[in-house]
């Protein structure tokens, strides 16, 4: 069946995974694990990783067997030197895995019991909860399956699950229910695993799980083997659904299969072959091919082109799968005689088709069927086949083998047909009491499968399964009727049709010329313009260019006309002899110099009427060292990045240069050692913070801010910069501006 295929697969992955999880080793605070005892457990991992590489081979053989056996020993006399209980019993699942392995499941379930109780008593619980997944799984695929087996396997689902549940990891939770549910569904118990998948559909939907279409995988069994056709349909769509919504492609095949059998089921054989064809292809283009599905889809494709009466390309079919892809076990080359046998006899090939089917039974007994469906529809089809050729005695021998298993294992469509393969044969052979029983029980079979869907779907039923003799020909009579009307209201159609389609031809024509002129208008006009505005922009530029040069050009003469007068001042200063006067020529130089090395750096930048205030004030610092004594005193600064507009550029020049000079004049009397610190920087809402303080003598005491020239210009320069001026001692003289950054424009 594909829920077990797909099971059996899923069920390695998870095999892989649990026997890979890191082991959670308790720790404590007074314990100190040594270098060679981490050193030990690498070694351990190591052991038994290479251990699991062989244990999990998809074909193990003997000595695969003990090359893992002879790493888990290791792993496990490693673990015992450094007393590690964790690691000692990880080892333990190993050996029983091997055990399981070797087909030795009494002691493998022993070892594993014995590992389980030690989680439970060290409260680790989510490992006891995987144990317990891993014993059930096993017990759930061991072969040949049993109905004890499958109750045991239910046992341990139960148990894990139910601990998954008390840890909040439901999703985990739900997919032990899942395989409960496989569980009782190849036990035949239908109800009770319809019942738990739906359980599991609900605790999805509350962790927003969006994986479903497993679960519909197996709903979609549940209901065929209830014989609720159209449940399996529905199932079987929302299984494909939710798989491309997901974008899960992984089991695709075999989901596309399952629709496919749900078409076959209700008689809709050419979509059956669609899908068929579509899951084969899928199958191939996988990096490891799955040859159990390879050969039953093909089986089933031979089979559905057989039904719509293609014999012959159903054994090219087959043929061609052999060549490409040959058996490689028991399992694989039963369905491929049971393939051969079936087209042999419908190409009237009947003795080669005889000998197949005996070939392919004795395989299928012979494995013990783990497949159990497998088995009984082996009975089934060699039946149908003496049937056929009128052998009865064969026929009804292998009809009542096929009804031979457990309610609910096999199919109640097969079912069916066997009952009524039985009635035809007691009949041909006078026995018509024994006929007439299984005609009653095909009967009530056929009405409980076909009910609900002829209740649904009464119109798609009657093309299935057919109707009367003469309500058949007066429907054929009908439809050839209705075919020729068809053709005439086509053919008019078709007529009317190409008159409209020449027309709107002629009509869009007609438009796209007059767009075309309309659209070669407006961009003739729309490249004039063009043209119009790059000329205009060239004359811009070049305007732009001619003002950028003519105020460097400004700036320039400026700064040199600043220097002149500088030059003139400093001749003067030469012949004085008032001190009053040399000091007056002096600051009015230093004033200037500030003005004049402001100009100097807007002509050597090409970002007009902007001022790098970090770099202006170096500059100046500069020059107040180059023309005083300033070996006894020291400049510090604190300036953070700021650029200032020409104007303001020019206030703070003046502001730094007014209150330098003072402090140089008057902070340290008798040459004595300072400090004169310079801040700027930024303020909260375009604020800027210009401070200059000295360690000096500071400001006297009966000080006023109106007394002195130089003082009376820092306030009004800082009037001008839109701010204000604070004076007062803090261990020293502290002069405060602060005022509001205009944007550079």
């Amino acid at each position: 069946m594909i829920r077990i295929r797909i099971a059996k697969l899923v069920f390695t992955f998870l095999m892989l995974s649990y026997n890979c999880y890191s082991v959670e080793i308790p720790t404590y605070s007074n314990s100190v694990v040594s270098q060679k005892d981490s050193a030990t457990k690498a070694k351990i991992t190591n052991f038994l990783d290479r251990g699991a590489v062989f244990l999990y081979k998809p074909e193990s053989h003997k000595m695969d067997m003990d090359s893992a056996k002879s790493n888990f020993d290791r792993a496990y006399v490693l673990s015992k030197s450094i007393n590690d209980e964790n690691l000692k019993h990880k080892c333990l699942v190993y050996y029983g895995e091997l055990l399981f392995e070797e087909n030795n499941y009494p002691k493998a379930i022993e070892i594993i019991q014995k590992v389980i109780a030690y989680y439970k008593k060290t409260k680790q619980y989510k490992q006891e909860a995987d144990l317990w997944a891993v014993q059930g799984k096993r017990l759930f695929w061991q072969s040949p399956r049993s109905f004890k087996t499958l109750e045991e396997a239910v046992i341990c689902f139960d148990k894990g699950s139910l601990i998954y549940k008390n840890l909040g990891l439901l999703e985990k939770f739900a997919y032990f229910i899942k395989y409960k549910a496989d569980a009782h569904l190849n036990q035949g118990r239908l109800d009770l695993a319809e019942k738990e998948l739906f359980q599991i559909l609900a605790v999805y939907k509350k962790i927003g799980f969006k994986k479903l279409h497993f679960t519909y995988d197996l709903l979609a069994d549940v209901n065929r083997l209830k014989g609720n056709l159209g449940k399996s349909l529905y199932y079987s769509l929302a299984c494909v659904k939710s798989m491309e919504k997901t974008g899960d492609f992984d089991y695709d095949a075999d989901f596309y299969q399952q629709l496919a059998i749900a078409y076959k089921d209700i008689g809709k054989h050419n979509l059956s072959i669609e899908w068929l064809r579509k899951a084969i292809k899928t199958l191939k283009l996988k990096k490891e091919i799955d040859y159990y599905n390879l050969y039953e889809f093909t089986d089933l494709l031979a089979k559905e082109l057989i039904e719509v009466k293609r014999e012959k390309a159903a054994l090219k079919q087959v043929q061609k799968i052999i060549r490409e892809y040959p058996p490689q076990n028991d399992s694989g080359k039963a369905i491929i005689l049971g393939s051969l046998a079936y087209c042999y006899n419908k190409n009237n090939q009947v003795k080669l088709a005889e000998a197949n089917f005996k070939k392919m039974i004795e395989l299928y007994e012979k494995s013990n069927a783990m497949y159990i469906i497998d088995l009984s529809k082996a009975y089934f089809e060699f039946g149908k086949f003496y049937e056929e050729h009128k052998n009865y005695d064969n026929a009804r021998i292998n009809f009542q083998k096929s009804l031979n298993f457990s309610k609910g294992i096999v199919e109640l469509s097969q079912i069916k047909d066997a009952n009524l393969y039985l009635f035809k044969i007691d009949s041909a052979k006078g026995n018509y009491i024994a006929a007439i029983k299984y005609f009653q029980r095909y009967k009530k079979l056929n009405d409980s499968i076909f009910n609900e869907k002829t209740n649904r779907q009464i119109g798609e039923l009657q093309i299935l399964y057919g109707l009367e003799k003469k309500e058949k020909e007066l429907s054929n009579l009908k439809l050839d009727m209705d075919t020729e009307k068809g053709k005439r209201i086509q053919a008019q159609s078709t007529i009317k049709f190409g008159i409209c389609i020449v027309v709107f031809l002629l009509v869009s024509i007609l438009l796209f010329g007059i767009s075309y002129q309309s659209k070669k208008k407006n961009n003739d006009l729309l490249i004039s313009k063009k043209r119009e505005i790059d000329q205009k922009n060239e004359t811009l530029l070049k305007l732009v260019n001619e003002k950028e040069s003519l105020m460097q050009e400004i700036h320039h003469r400026v700064k040199n006309n600043l220097q002149i007068v500088m030059s003139l001042l400093n001749s003067q200063s030469s012949t004085l002899k008032s001190k009053e006067a040399f000091d007056a020529i002096q600051k009015s130089q230093h004033r200037l110099y500030a003005i004049s090395l402001l100009h100097q750096k807007l002509y050597r930048t090409d970002i007009i009427r902007e001022i790098e205030m970090e770099n202006y004030i170096h500059d100046l610092l500069y020059n107040f060292r180059d023309t005083f004594d300033m070996q006894h005193i020291n400049f510090e600064t604190d300036l953070h990045p700021l650029h200032l507009n020409e104007a303001q550029a020019v206030s703070v020049g003046l502001i730094l240069n007014e209150a330098i000079t003072n402090s140089i004049k008057y902070a340290f009397p008798d040459n004595q050692k300072g400090v004169i610190l310079i801040v700027m920087k930024p303020l909260e809402n375009s604020k800027v913070k210009l401070q200059i303080k000295d360690n000096g003598i500071g400001f006297p005491e009966n000080f006023n801010t109106s007394s002195t020239l130089g003082i009376n210009l820092i306030s009004g320069l800082a009037q001008q910069l839109d701010g204000e001026a604070s004076f007062f001692n803090d261990y020293g003289a502290v002069i405060d501006v602060e005022f509001i950054r205009k944007n550079i424009s």
